[in-house]
């Protein structure tokens, strides 16, 4: 699904690394971690994407994503996927 959203090419993997699960009394915050590879499997890019879903109605979901260089110390893009 982040993959689509994300726009990854086919060719590339998409590999979850890790998540963590923050629940809250009025939202719960889920964090995963990607990394992506290319065809010859160097990791050229790290993604952290968070889904917050509100508990209360309207019981929302929100998606954000930060996109960092391969060595994760420069972000090259952020945003809201939808």
């Amino acid at each position: 699904m982040y993959r689509d959203l994300l726009q990854i090419p086919a060719e590339h993997q998409f590999i979850r690394t890790d998540m963590k699960w923050d629940i809250g009394k009025k939202q719960d915050i889920d964090t995963f971690w990607y990394d992506e590879k290319n065809p010859v499997g160097d990791v050229i890019a790290k993604y952290v994407v968070k889904v917050t879903k509100y508990i209360y109605p309207p019981k929302k979901s929100d998606i954000s994503f930060q996109k960092y260089s391969a060595d994760a110390l420069s972000l090259l893009a952020e945003g809201e996927l939808k």
